[in-house]
């Protein structure tokens, strides 16, 4: 069913963005996002804040793709070929 496939995409879309934080030396987003209102160390806090819009940027694009599949307006894609959609983090 299709909100077995949601729930696919939004596991993938969550794994990526975990990855990318942890890359950045984060235990993973949630933990990276805490910085952004830090501001006693300036690098961490421009970093959780970069990863916080990321996170917002590709959460909306995520759901603006899974409602276009729901109307009809594009094909299904594949869980890959969506993440690979997906915005590009630009850190600071």
């Amino acid at each position: 069913p299709l909100s077995q496939l949601i729930e696919k995409f939004r596991t993938a879309i969550q794994k990526n963005m975990d990855a990318a934080a942890v890359a950045a030396g984060y235990d993973d987003m949630k933990t990276a996002v805490t910085y952004a209102e830090e501001p006693a160390v300036p690098k961490f806090q421009a970093e959780g804040q970069a990863l916080r819009a990321w996170r917002s940027l590709v959460w909306a694009y995520g759901y603006e793709q899974i409602k276009a599949v729901q109307s009809g307006e594009r094909e299904m894609p594949t869980v890959e070929e969506l993440v690979a959609e997906l915005p590009a983090l630009v850190m600071p």
